[in-house]
């Protein structure tokens, strides 16, 4: 039966990714990723990952995704196309290559295997995730930042045509 239940979620999943990929309009786009977040925290709940699929609820699928809808609603996003920009993109990816390169040494050792002995209570995975974690966890920071400052450059358009 929960072989039956995995499959079934694990479609679902599937099927919210990609509708994130294919939905036109950027709203219905988020709320195909709010199904998705949430099929991700019932395979947390099915792995016995209860605190994970918890924090996936609560962070991902509330609070973050509220503030994505509430900006598409207010910036009333059309998917308006723009020219990519190949030097902005190739100087990006020579820039996201450096800091991999100068951050690999620092990750490689941050997910070895041995000497993870988790109980699985918010204390252990705090001490964890603020010690030997700490690169991934910048990282993750550092990512997040990049993806803010991404979405406030698309949100800037010039308007054309406007008449007041």
């Amino acid at each position: 039966m929960e072989e039956i239940i995995w499959y079934i979620i694990a479609g679902l999943t599937l099927a919210s990714a990609l509708g994130v990929l294919i939905m036109k309009k950027p709203l219905y786009s988020a709320f195909c990723l709010v199904l998705h977040l949430f099929m991700i925290a019932a395979l947390f709940a099915l792995l016995d990952a209860h605190f994970l699929a918890t924090a996936q609820i609560i962070v991902y699928a509330g609070a973050i995704m509220v503030l994505v809808v509430f900006v598409i609603m207010l910036l009333s996003l059309d998917g308006a196309e723009k020219k990519p920009s190949y030097f902005l993109g190739g100087l990006s990816l020579v820039a996201i290559f450096a800091l991999f390169k100068m951050l690999l040494p620092a990750l490689r050792d941050t997910f070895s295997v041995s000497g993870t002995n988790l109980q699985g209570d918010v204390k252990s995975i705090g001490l964890l995730l603020y010690t030997k974690y700490i690169y991934s966890f910048e990282v993750a920071s550092i990512l997040i930042m990049v993806a803010i400052v991404g979405a406030v450059i698309l949100a800037k358009r010039t308007k054309k045509n406007v008449t007041t």
